[in-house]
């Protein structure tokens, strides 16, 4: 059952907004992985060369499902802020991070987005919009302690614009919860 939720609320937006987009064999970053379930259907589905997850939380990197990459993985437990790898990416994403950060954080949060990825790569963020299926869940992420604040669509364009990011494509989630953009990363 939760294959099938998550298949209609993420990998169906998803691959609606990288119609036509190719991740053949190309390294993949995501940030605030969790679980990484969301590089494992990328990396699955468009045969990535590599996928790096990255999150704080060791608690997360212990229910990762690591056999089931068909790439190397490699997963880094830092802060997203203090993220320094020796190399850039070619895809970089996040589902769900953003919100969780507030004021001028959200303005570092893209730029760490954009400076991970190599020129002409490609970024793609998800986050909360103020809508009606947002609010209900956020009174539910509230009872289990989650403090998120949501976006609106002009500010996520705005703030990815101001970190050189063009945007190509826009997508939401079902019931509007999750606005998605994919941009790619200019000069």
């Amino acid at each position: 059952m939760e294959n099938l939720v998550r298949h209609q609320l993420y990998f169906k937006p998803i691959d609606k907004l990288l119609d036509s987009i190719s991740l053949e064999s190309k390294d993949i970053l995501e940030l605030g992985s969790g679980t990484g379930s969301n590089s494992l259907y990328l990396a699955n589905t468009r045969k990535a060369g590599s996928v790096t997850l990255l999150d704080f939380s060791d608690k997360a990197f212990a229910r990762v499902s690591t056999n089931s990459y068909p790439c190397p993985l490699i997963e880094k437990q830092a802060d997203i802020l203090s993220f320094h790898p020796d190399k850039s990416y070619d895809f970089v994403h996040s589902t769900g991070l953003i919100e969780h950060f507030y004021d001028n954080e959200r303005f570092e949060v893209i730029k760490k987005h954009s400076d991970l990825c190599r020129t002409g790569g490609l970024v793609m963020i998800w986050v909360p919009v103020f809508s009606p299926a947002f609010k209900y869940i956020s009174k539910f992420n509230r009872r289990i302690g989650i403090q998120e604040l949501p976006f609106t669509r002009n500010e996520l364009q705005v703030l990815c614009s101001q970190n050189k990011l063009e945007i190509i494509r826009t997508g939401e989630t079902a019931f509007g919860a999750l606005y998605g953009i994919l941009g790619k990363k200019k000069v």
